[in-house]
């Protein structure tokens, strides 16, 4: 059940178990194509997605309250 004070993001990422940083705080992506729900404050985010070999991805986005927002992101090798 979503409480929709809140929203989601839904992070998928190639390759799997990346870190993933939102606003700081460090989560572990999840393997293969399962997909890291998270959920956060209404408002703007920082987002950054980093392995090592690969470039660092970084986006800010803003969330809607009770919107699940999807981000798909492939790390480009170095």
């Amino acid at each position: 059940m979503t409480d929709s004070s809140y929203a989601t993001l839904s992070i998928r990422v190639q390759p799997g178990d990346a870190t993933i940083t939102i606003d700081g705080e460090r989560w572990q992506g999840p393997q293969g194509q399962e997909r890291l729900l998270v959920q956060v404050a209404e408002g703007p985010h920082r987002i950054q997605i980093s392995k090592d070999g690969f470039e660092t991805f970084s986006i800010d986005v803003t969330t809607r309250r009770g919107e699940t927002m999807p981000l798909n992101v492939s790390l480009r090798s170095r």
